[in-house]
């Protein structure tokens, strides 16, 4: 018949070896949960940086849009001021051109003045439409 301490420190072996299995286990569960983790840190940053990209060749292709775009808003602008001049009226202009009377106003106002004229006063910069840079046919 075994004695009482030789079962007590069975015991302990038994219960050393099961926690050690559990700590061997903990371990390779915190390692897999530090790889995802730093998967995700990397996947993260990695969107990140194609989106900066993204960016960055969209502004620019904006910008070259905006630039192309200045003399076709310029002619628009004169051919606006061509009509109000020949139909007498920003009415009639907005009505053949389908924007409204006070889009036709806004173009005028934006268009630039023959030389010798000043600008009216807040008048908005050159180049920009109130509803941004579309043409000024689209309201």
């Amino acid at each position: 018949m075994p004695r009482r301490g030789t079962r007590r420190a069975e015991a302990l072996r038994r219960a050393q070896e099961a926690k050690a299995r559990r700590d061997i286990e903990r371990a390779e569960r915190e390692a897999f949960i530090e790889a995802a983790l730093a998967d995700y840190y990397q996947a993260t940053a990695e969107t990140e940086r194609i989106r900066d990209t993204a960016r960055r060749r969209a502004d620019t292709l904006i910008a070259a849009g905006e630039q192309t775009a200045a003399e076709s808003v310029a002619a628009a602008r004169d051919a606006v001021r061509r009509l109000r001049d020949l139909l007498g009226g920003n009415a009639e202009v907005a009505q053949l051109c389908g924007i409204t009377p006070a889009m036709v106003r806004t173009i005028l106002a934006t268009a630039p003045e023959p030389p010798g004229v000043a600008a009216p006063p807040g008048a908005p910069e050159e180049g920009s439409y109130p509803n941004g840079p579309e043409s000024p046919g689209r309201a």
